[in-house]
């Protein structure tokens, strides 16, 4: 008998290890995925938020009447300061949106904005289908008037 092959039950073994290893891997490759497209939306928000805090206290120090805020509003001297919306912040005239693209969806929710005569107190929160939590945005603005 030749003896040069292999044997049935050692196709079917070999077979079904590379199956287990290659679905652990595929898991791995998945997993990496999610993480990098989590990474990817947390640094966009960042980069958002630092340019909505840029806008927010340029448009707060050349204030010079006290800010009024009533619902997801603030003003100051008849002009707008901030206004959130459920997918956009608009300090002054520039719109901050974001993203919205396939299912990428970041809906702003839980809107507190709040002012007394030197402080101006902007809470908001960023949730998505693609973050595990949300990203929270809370800053306080001194100002004088």
């Amino acid at each position: 008998m030749n003896k040069k092959g292999f044997t049935v039950v050692e196709l079917i073994a070999a077979f079904s290890l590379t199956m287990v290893i290659s679905v652990f891997l595929f898991e791995i490759l998945i997993e990496a995925k999610d993480i990098f497209i989590e990474t990817a939306l947390k640094t966009n928000i960042q980069e958002k938020t630092s340019i909505i805090s840029k806008n927010i206290r340029t448009r707060v120090l050349s204030s010079t009447s006290t800010i009024n805020c009533s619902g997801n509003a603030c003003t100051a001297g008849g002009s707008n300061v901030i206004t959130v919306n459920d997918y956009n912040v608009i300090v002054g005239n520039q719109k901050i949106a974001t993203p919205k693209d396939g299912d990428t969806n970041i809906k702003i929710e839980n809107v507190n904005l709040s002012a007394d005569s030197t402080t101006l107190k902007v809470h908001f929160e960023l949730k998505s289908q693609n973050l595990t939590k949300p990203y929270i945005y809370n800053v306080v603005f001194y100002y004088t008037v």
